[in-house]
């Protein structure tokens, strides 16, 4: 009898996982739209398409903190592309999806990454105005980031780009975001994303920032 209850107890088990896994399935392949658009996109306009695509996937799952960071990611870049209220804006939405990821996933280093993005795009409105308190902010976020996962190369690919956007005369620039930068592209070196969907974005963009610096 206990046997039977055994064989019972695996066969109710392995049908709600594959209910489960039929579910991710279905999950992913929507999703995984979203990141093909991402991970091509140069213009507004494809970041656009990007964030339907996540905003669709929310239909099947709005539990999954991933969606909400890539909706992030996505309306932060744009942000960063934009002039005046537009900014706000989309740093508004960006952090509105980034702290929906936040409540789902707790001290992790990627948000807080993207965290650190949408205060540095915030600066871009009033550099005069905004620049002390908007970057101070970044760099809270990410050396944040950093504690939660010193080696998340994306944590130390947003502290290179800080350094380099920061004037010389206050301790920044090229020539002291080269180490930085150098020290991302090691990261990516030995970085493995836990899945296929988990971010792994940001190499090109370290390598291309240190070939200009280098030139």
């Amino acid at each position: 009898m206990n046997f039977i209850k055994i064989l019972l107890v695996i066969c109710i088990n392995f049908i709600f996982q594959f209910t489960l896994n039929a579910q991710d399935l279905k999950f992913n392949a929507e999703f995984k739209k979203g990141l093909i658009i991402l991970d091509s996109a140069t213009t507004t306009e494809d970041f656009l398409k990007a964030i339907k695509k996540f905003e669709n996937s929310l239909t099947t799952d709005k539990k999954n903190w991933l969606t909400y960071y890539y909706l992030g990611i996505s309306n932060s870049v744009i942000a960063f592309h934009k002039k005046g209220k537009e900014v706000d804006d989309y740093c508004d939405k960006a952090e509105k999806y980034c702290n929906k990821a936040d409540s789902l996933q707790k001290n992790n280093s990627e948000i807080y990454v993207l965290k650190s993005m949408i205060e540095a795009a915030r600066i871009a409105v009033n550099p005069i105005k905004r620049g002390q308190k908007y970057s101070s902010l970044s760099a809270k976020y990410n050396v944040q980031a950093l504690k939660f996962n010193p080696n998340n190369p994306r944590a130390h690919l947003q502290k290179a780009r800080a350094i380099l956007n920061t004037p010389v005369a206050i301790g920044g620039g090229p020539k002291k975001a080269k180490p930085l930068y150098e020290a991302a592209i090691e990261k990516y070196k030995t970085f493995k994303p836990e899945h296929e969907f988990f971010p792994n974005w940001g190499l090109k963009e370290a390598k291309l920032k240190l070939k200009k610096i280098n030139q």
